[in-house]
Parts: C-alpha cells; sequence; structure tokens
C-alpha cells in the first residue's frame, strides 16, 4: 500500500492516549457522573472543534487549544457550563503534575519493536511540552526512535511542515518514502501531506467522519500495511 522506509508518530493519543479515567473521574467528582467510554466518545469533539478553528484561520497554539478542547468534551457530555472552569483547573493541575496523555495500549511497544525488526526508522514528532523525551524514557518506548522532535524543544509545531522537515532531516529519510500517524487531521495529516510526507489517521473509535486519507483504529494495522523491507 505504501513505499515507506520511516514512520513517524505524534505522541499524545497516538503513542500515548488521554486518560480517559482520570478525566472521567475528575468531572464525576465535580459535576455529573461519567465514564471512561463516555469521555472516549466524546473526546472526538474536541478533535472537531480543533479542525474547525484551523478552517477558520484561529491557530493559537497547543497550549492555547487545551483550554477549548475540554471545554468542548465537557459540553458534549452534558456537563453545565458552570462546574468547566473547576474541572478545567483541576485537569491542568493534573496535567502539569504527569500528562494526562499517559496511557500506552498493551500492544505499542510490541508493533514498534516489530516495525524497528522490518526494517523501518522510526520517529516522533508532537506537539508538546519540553516533556517528550523525558516520558519516553519513562515508559521504555525511546529506544525505538531514531529522532524524538518536541515542538516546545525546536520552537516551532505542527502543521507547520517545518517540524516534519526537521524530523526528515535528523532521522535521513526522505518525505515521499515516510508515514505520519496522528489522531488530528488540520494538525497531523495536513500538517504531513504539506510537508510531503504520507498521512495516515488514527482513528480508534471510527467517529472522526469523511476525510480524505487512510485511516487506521490501532497501531498494530500498521503491521499489515507495511511488512518486512528489502534491500
Amino acid at each position: 500500500m505504501f513505499r515507506v522506509s520511516t514512520v513517524l508518530f505524534d505522541l499524545g493519543n497516538t503513542l500515548s492516549h488521554l486518560d480517559h479515567a482520570c478525566v472521567a473521574e475528575v468531572i464525576s467528582q465535580h459535576a455529573r457522573r461519567v465514564s471512561a467510554d463516555q469521555v472516549a466518545v466524546a473526546e472526538y469533539r474536541g478533535k472537531a472543534a480543533v479542525d474547525a478553528a484551523f478552517r477558520a484561520r484561529r491557530f493559537g497554539t497547543d497550549t492555547t487549544r487545551q483550554e477549548p478542547y475540554f471545554n468542548t468534551i465537557m459540553e458534549a457530555l452534558g456537563v453545565a457550563e458552570a462546574h468547566w472552569q473547576a474541572i478545567g483547573d483541576a485537569l491542568r493541575a493534573e496535567n502539569q503534575r504527569a500528562s494526562l496523555w499517559r496511557v500506552i495500549h498493551d500492544d505499542t511497544p510490541a508493533v514498534l519493536a516489530a516495525l524497528r525488526a522490518r526494517g523501518y526508522t522510526l520517529g516522533v514528532v508532537s506537539n508538546a511540552d519540553g516533556r517528550i523525551a523525558a516520558g519516553l524514557a519513562a515508559n521504555g518506548l525511546a529506544p525505538h526512535f531514531a529522532v524524538v522532535i518536541d515542538s516546545h524543544v525546536v520552537g516551532v509545531e505542527k502543521p507547520d511542515p517545518r517540524i516534519f522537515h526537521l524530523a526528515l532531516q535528523r532521522c535521513g529519510a526522505r518525505a515521499e518514502e515516510t508515514l505520519f500517524v496522528g489522531d488530528i487531521y488540520e494538525i497531523d495529516m495536513q500538517g504531513a501531506r504539506n510537508a510531503g510526507i504520507t498521512p495516515l489517521l488514527l482513528d480508534p473509535l471510527g467517529l472522526y467522519g469523511d476525510v480524505d486519507c487512510e485511516r487506521i483504529d490501532r497501531l498494530s494495522r500498521l503491521l499489515d500495511l507495511l511488512p518486512a523491507r528489502v534491500g
């Protein structure tokens, strides 16, 4: 399906996922009882809001997008607006203590190891706050990656193609032979595409809607798309 030598990944909600159980617990403590599964579904509304903002040319930064992202999730869950500030403050405090995007799916290490064994160069390109390298080291994923690009460290964020170009340069990859896996269309898919990289949307629940790119529902699908490299 793809002629690929290099696979780049977003971090949040691609390699490490939002802790839906924690978010559900915080909301339940401050407002109404919700489940982790309900938060997972509602999060798609947050992604849709990010996409809509980009299409309206309201870009902001990864930091400034966090509050409306969570507000949209709470709205989708039917949480009264009077509770949003307290819940948002609690979530931001927890995220500062230990990134809320911290859930590693059980099969993720094995998928990364298999891709490396098949001859692919792997990297991370993520909008973040400077904690990516330490986080990957702490959860044991760091050895899989030839390059880790943290927007806070390099001073440029997706979807700016320069952040992708930096990753390509650092791992000696060609854009036309690189795949980028991410979860938000306007940031990840359009950013990669504008850098000449093939985008692949991770859409776990199949709720993203119509997009003009290929999609997978879990990382292990990459093993079906990317056979062992020859030569």
